[in-house]
């Protein structure tokens, strides 16, 4: 009797865990609010060093692009859904924000170029920072580490970067690019 119930007692078991995971995800944001955050992250932009060249102080092979962007209705929701519950919170829309670079003309200290490591084979990726309120507004820190071929002291030029939401609204933004490993974290 026991062998013939088992396969049954398993099934419901597994079948009521496949439907008991609560964890909450995100609906999917309008173009709108895709254009709304791809806006905030291009006027947000802003270059600067890491936190292991401002720790060493000494010449670096790569620099961050830092941004932010205020928290969407659907990210707040999930947030405060996921605020019940034990564990962290994160959303996947940074993971969905593809970075393409499209142009850059840096130069070092020395006046020479600098070139960055090729991005097909080392894909720039939208990293997740904090949380943080700017404005009274909740909003996710977000950053992208760019690697050059040279060392530098100093650089200073530009580069064009190209975002885009899943297959949505793009946004070209040109950063001007004036940083040094004296500076600090903003």
């Amino acid at each position: 009797m026991m062998n013939r119930l088992f396969p049954i007692l398993v099934s419901a078991i597994l079948f009521s865990n496949c439907h008991n995971d609560s964890k909450p995800t995100p609906d999917r944001i309008s173009v709108s609010e895709q254009q709304a955050v791809l806006d905030a992250l291009g006027s947000h932009m802003h270059p600067g060093i890491t936190d292991l060249t401002e720790a060493k102080r000494i010449p670096a092979n790569q620099f961050l692009l830092a941004s932010y962007y205020p928290l969407t209705p659907a990210e707040t929701k999930a947030m405060e859904l996921a605020s019940k519950q034990q564990g962290s919170f994160a959303t996947d829309l940074a993971d969905r924000i593809h970075c393409t670079l499209t142009h850059a003309e840096l130069r070092n200290e020395k006046n020479e170029e600098v070139n960055l490591i090729d991005t097909v084979q080392n894909p720039l990726y939208l990293q997740r920072f904090g949380l943080w309120d700017y404005d009274h507004k909740s909003c996710q820190n977000v950053g992208i580490t760019i690697q050059t071929r040279q060392f530098f002291s100093k650089l200073k030029g530009s580069v064009q970067l190209k975002l885009q939401i899943d297959q949505g609204p793009e946004k070209l933004i040109d950063i001007p690019i004036e940083i040094s490993i004296n500076d600090t974290i903003k």
